[in-house]
């Protein structure tokens, strides 16, 4: 009798560990994707999905959804991101930043909450569908920054994109060297003609104290804390520059002045918010001499260049100017100073 009973405590024991198991199905639709990596498409990430390259998906019918169905524990939950590749510093990662399935206190990657039965999730790449039906937003676009380091020593905690109204504060957006070529990158996702301020960090610190200094430099705002400013976004767009200095190329060498010392007192404008004009005023000790007078769009393509001698003030007209960010820059012989316009129609 004894042995029966202890094999009949044992079959429960056993079919209760097969009761505590569920089966998660996941079920990725491609069709977001132009080109799928020889190397497969792969689940990773969080505490439970391991590595890149750890889980592989599969396209057995040829439908181009890509599925895999793990056996975890029951009530198991987890952070999760899909891979477009085997790529060990998680550079083939989804995008999915600014979405809603994203979550930035933990790399942008998905959520899956607790699953307490067998369970099928269907997912797009790249996109928070979860019926699997794919539905391409197409009034998004894809900014992706692009950060030259060649003149500082990356601290240990990281490089981060912040600020402003888009990017957050200190560690959510963390940047990535998938070259290790010291050029961090990150991409995020934000609506057609998204604006925002934004800075760089070199580490995670809370308090802002590890943020880039650009003060006194063209590309800063010295009402918006000395940030950098994006302006109206309406297609995919690459933003190239350096660690604490105002390029546009993505080195960071800044061109040699010579002996020319910025002055505040140069010149003013109004208004700061354009539509059709632009004044210039020059402080009196300079209205005699001549002044070398040049606006540019935030990438350098040159707009105006002109000298002016002996006036008081200056309009410039920019009903042509398309909508954006202009800076302009006027020199004497020794003094120089640049100050920043929007044209928006």
């Amino acid at each position: 009798m004894k042995r029966i009973i202890k094999t009949l405590c044992i079959s429960i024991l056993s079919v209760s560990s097969v009761i505590a198991q569920v089966n998660i199905t996941f079920e990725l639709n491609t069709s977001t994707l132009s080109s799928i990596s020889p190397e497969g498409l792969f689940i990773a990430g969080g505490n439970g999905f391991g590595l890149p390259g750890d889980n592989r998906l599969s396209d057995i019918d040829g439908d181009g959804v890509y599925t895999i169905t793990l056996q975890k524990e029951k009530g198991f939950s987890s952070f999760f991101i899909f891979l477009n590749g085997n790529c060990s510093d998680w550079s083939c990662k989804e995008k999915l930043a600014g979405l809603p399935c994203s979550d930035s206190e933990n790399f942008d990657d998905r959520f899956l909450p607790p699953v307490m039965s067998d369970t099928i999730i269907k997912a797009c790449y790249s996109t928070c569908d979860n019926d699997g039906s794919c539905t391409i937003i197409t009034d998004s676009v894809d900014l992706t920054f692009e950060l030259n380091t060649a003149e500082i020593e990356v601290d240990p905690g990281g490089l981060f994109l912040a600020g402003g109204s888009g990017f957050g504060v200190a560690g959510d957006y963390p940047m990535i060297d998938p070259e290790d070529d010291g050029i961090y990158t990150v991409t995020v996702r934000r609506a057609k003609g998204f604006f925002s301020y934004y800075t760089f960090l070199n580490g995670n610190c809370g308090d802002w104290s590890c943020k880039e200094n650009i003060e006194g430099q063209s590309c800063a705002y010295p009402d918006a804390f000395n940030d950098r400013f994006i302006p109206s976004v309406k297609g995919d767009t690459i933003i190239k520059t350096c660690f604490a200095k105002c390029t546009s190329d993505g080195s960071c060498m800044i061109a040699n002045i010579g002996q020319l010392k910025m002055d505040n007192e140069l010149f003013n404008i109004r208004p700061t918010l354009v539509n059709d004009y632009i004044n210039v005023s020059f402080d009196n000790q300079y209205i005699s001499l001549d002044k070398k007078i040049k606006v540019v769009n935030y990438s350098g393509k040159i707009f105006e260049s002109l000298m002016s001698t002996n006036q008081v003030k200056l309009s410039l007209n920019t009903i042509a100017y398309p909508s954006g960010v202009y800076f302009i820059t006027i020199q004497t012989n020794n003094k120089i100073l640049t100050q920043k316009f929007i044209v928006q129609k």
